[in-house]
């Protein structure tokens, strides 16, 4: 992290999992994870720095962390 605190969110099976960072941390997602960045401030820039092991970016969006079930519960 450059500058600001991002939120990195993953869903780790059980439940939704948060990562705080700020600048000088480094955060590693493993390939394939589906997660989701988030500024939280509403004033302040996030400026990350991201490195691939692919010269392709490997983005897919997704609504939801998780697939829910007919219930609305993972």
């Amino acid at each position: 992290m450059v500058s600001g605190r991002p939120v990195f969110v993953f869903h780790d099976g059980a439940q939704e999992v948060r990562l705080a960072a700020g600048p000088g941390d480094f955060v590693l997602v493993p390939p394939f994870v589906p997660h989701r960045e988030e500024n939280p401030s509403s004033d302040e820039h996030v400026v990350v720095v991201i490195a691939r092991t692919t010269q392709e970016p490997i983005k897919v969006s997704v609504p939801e962390l998780y697939q829910l079930t007919e219930t609305g519960t993972p």
